[in-house]
């Protein structure tokens, strides 16, 4: 699964597989996915949560919206990352 995260003129892709209710492993997070800049407004938005140290705690899902963030508050999913990371470790899978 894929899901997108825009910022400026970079598009995040984060991809993902749910392992359980509640639980997602992150299998790669790219700027360079082609996949998400041609599929940016049918994709889901995303946010990755973060520990002061970068470290990949939580994934944040919500249909997307022009404009809008995904925040904790606004999420409509919410899973634990099994395998956190740090962030831009996950490009490198």
């Amino acid at each position: 699964m894929k899901a997108t995260k825009r910022l400026i003129t970079s598009i995040w892709t984060v991809e993902y597989e749910i392992v359980e209710q509640g639980k997602v492993r992150v299998l790669n997070y790219s700027r360079t996915d082609a996949e998400g800049y041609q599929r940016e407004n049918e994709l889901p938005q995303c946010e990755l949560r973060e520990t002061d140290e970068r470290i990949v705690t939580h994934l944040y899902i919500k249909p997307f919206k022009q404009g809008e963030w995904v925040t904790q508050e606004n999420a409509t999913e919410v899973y634990e990352v099994i395998n956190p990371q740090f962030i831009f470790s996950y490009s490198e899978q």
